[in-house]
């Protein structure tokens, strides 16, 4: 109890704004103000639907292991790319010594790069088979030719032997690309816990989805006390201002529920409903928080 508060108030010292983590219970963590916030979709492949997925014609697919510089960089500049895009929640900005990380913590691993008809990468994949299971442990693509050239990839392992798995963000329309779906078997499951270290950097990081104000009362920190009390988010165009009031919130609870709506899947409206917000005065507003594309452990 001790440790978990000296690192909760270490980080805030430090100014951080979030922290992650894998939980061993969810119960135990959530004494500590964090939430399940990151979720993974996984797809169950029935072999027989890979038949769907032939060898392309327009590009090219090169495989290899992360040594391959090739392939390295172009795995980087896509992952890159997509961080870009500003549209991204909580998904890790990877340094190259993380890369290299996560080479050495995965031992085994192919890559795929799909290279379209200009040369450019498109699409890239991590895949390991053992004990019988072909485990795609990341996969990204831009365009639908390049998710389809990746699909033929798996389905040139096809064996009725084989167990097949894609691991993807909670967002995916990976099963869209299936002509038939219902030998899919598709789960949501719970990944990473959150904890809002500094709710004044989470909201400021945030934007609403009208123009407008919006007042919400954070409650129940007992570690970091400056993260509670009332916040004012003032949505000006494309700039957000926070800033601590004495008026009277439109929504309050604690500091981990407001983690499913600021961090994680749920929209305001969803967890008033749900419970785990309480609304004092209703506010045609929400959050707009991004796609979590997360795929490391730590």
């Amino acid at each position: 109890n001790r440790l978990m508060n000296e690192i909760i108030l270490e980080l805030y010292k430090q100014n951080y704004a979030i922290s992650n983590l894998a939980p061993f219970s969810e119960s135990f963590y959530r004494r500590y103000g964090y939430e399940n916030a990151i979720y993974e979709k996984m797809y169950e492949l029935n072999p027989t639907y890979l038949r769907f997925f032939k060898p392309v014609k327009e590009g090219k697919i090169v495989r290899g292991k992360w040594k391959d510089s090739d392939l390295k960089e172009a795995v980087i500049k896509l992952y890159q790319d997509k961080l870009n895009q500003n549209n991204q929640r909580n998904t890790v900005d990877r340094e190259d010594w993380w890369w290299d990380r996560l080479d050495t913590y995965y031992p085994g691993r192919f890559i795929c790069v799909y290279f379209d008809k200009n040369n450019q990468p498109a699409g890239y994949m991590f895949y390991r088979i053992r004990d019988r299971e072909f485990r795609v442990e990341e996969l990204y693509y831009k365009t639908p030719q390049a998710a389809k050239a990746l699909l033929s990839i798996i389905a040139s392992h096809s064996s009725s032997d084989l167990k097949y798995y894609v691991k993807m963000s909670e967002s995916s329309l990976l099963g869209e690309f299936f002509p038939e779906q219902e030998g899919l078997k598709v789960q949501i499951l719970p990944y990473m816990m959150t904890r809002i270290i500094n709710v004044e950097q989470v909201l400021e990081a945030l934007h609403l989805i009208n123009t407008g104000k919006i007042k919400i009362e954070i409650t129940d920190d007992e570690i970091v006390a400056e993260n509670n009390g009332t916040w004012e988010i003032d949505q000006i165009n494309k700039e957000t201002k926070v800033r601590k009031t004495e008026k009277d919130p439109d929504y309050s609870d604690s500091i981990t529920n407001w983690t499913k709506v600021l961090l994680g899947h749920l929209t305001l409206k969803q967890a008033v409903r749900l419970g785990f917000i309480k609304e004092h005065h209703l506010v045609d507003n929400d959050f707009i928080k991004g796609e979590v594309s997360f795929y490391d452990y730590f």
